[in-house]
């Protein structure tokens, strides 16, 4: 545990970056806990599970432990997956938290149960898996994978309806909002919570599905390819 989340990127990133995001986009703001409590939820969903694979691989390839793994008889993808349930853990665990403290502080009643667990659990997934694709790039720092990761993190928070409602975007808006993953988180939390689905549940959880699939899929390709150039 202490090697996988009390490192200071994972916290930064995974926790106190995602607070102090929501706290920049809602005070001074009066916005309802029914928008709130999604926009919080998703933030943190896609920062921290997101943020452990590029914390542990570059770590545990400077240790030299990640090459220790592939040589025993364990398969890469059993390594990947392993990484990626170490995100799914912490993302989940610190929205979840998260999701509870501010359905009691916003006296915000879930409407939809299922939705807001599928929500915070297969957006962990997704985005662990997410973390683990940029995993990828060789190097034993962190900081050289959470860089280029951010440069995709960051768009996609201006593009998903995040801080514009998709319903209030331009037509070209809205389709690039379909095709981010973030889009279809905040689409299943808003259900949760009573609010509509711009998208609908079923193509909510179908994309984040097919997300999780691509990175996990790409993700693997390129360990792949790095393993053979070294």
């Amino acid at each position: 545990m202490k090697i996988y989340y009390m490192r200071p990127p994972a916290l930064m990133f995974g926790i106190l970056f995602p607070v102090a995001l929501f706290f920049t986009f809602t005070v001074g703001r009066n916005m309802s806990p029914d928008r709130l409590i999604p926009v919080l939820s998703a933030q943190t969903v896609f920062w921290s599970a997101s943020t452990i694979g590029p914390v542990a691989i570059p770590m545990e390839r400077r240790l030299r432990t990640f090459e220790r793994f592939l040589s025993a008889p364990i398969s890469l993808i059993a390594v990947l997956w392993g990484k990626m349930m170490a995100g799914f853990i912490f993302g989940a665990g610190i929205t979840t938290l998260a999701t509870v403290i501010g359905i009691l502080w916003g006296n915000q009643t879930v409407s939809n149960p299922a939705a807001l667990v599928l929500g915070i659990g297969l957006s962990s997934m997704v985005y662990s898996a997410m973390g683990i694709l940029f995993a990828s790039i060789p190097t034993g720092s962190p900081g050289e994978v959470i860089v280029p990761l951010n440069f995709v993190r960051i768009p996609l928070m201006f593009v998903s309806g995040m801080f514009i409602p998709v319903e209030n975007m331009p037509a070209a808006g809205q389709i690039v909002a379909a095709l981010s993953p973030l889009t279809h988180t905040i689409g299943l939390l808003n259900l949760g919570t009573g609010s509509p689905s711009v998208f609908g549940f079923a193509a909510n959880i179908g994309a984040l599905l097919v997300w999780m699939l691509v990175f996990l899929y790409v993700g693997q390709l390129f360990h792949k390819m790095i393993m053979r150039r070294e």
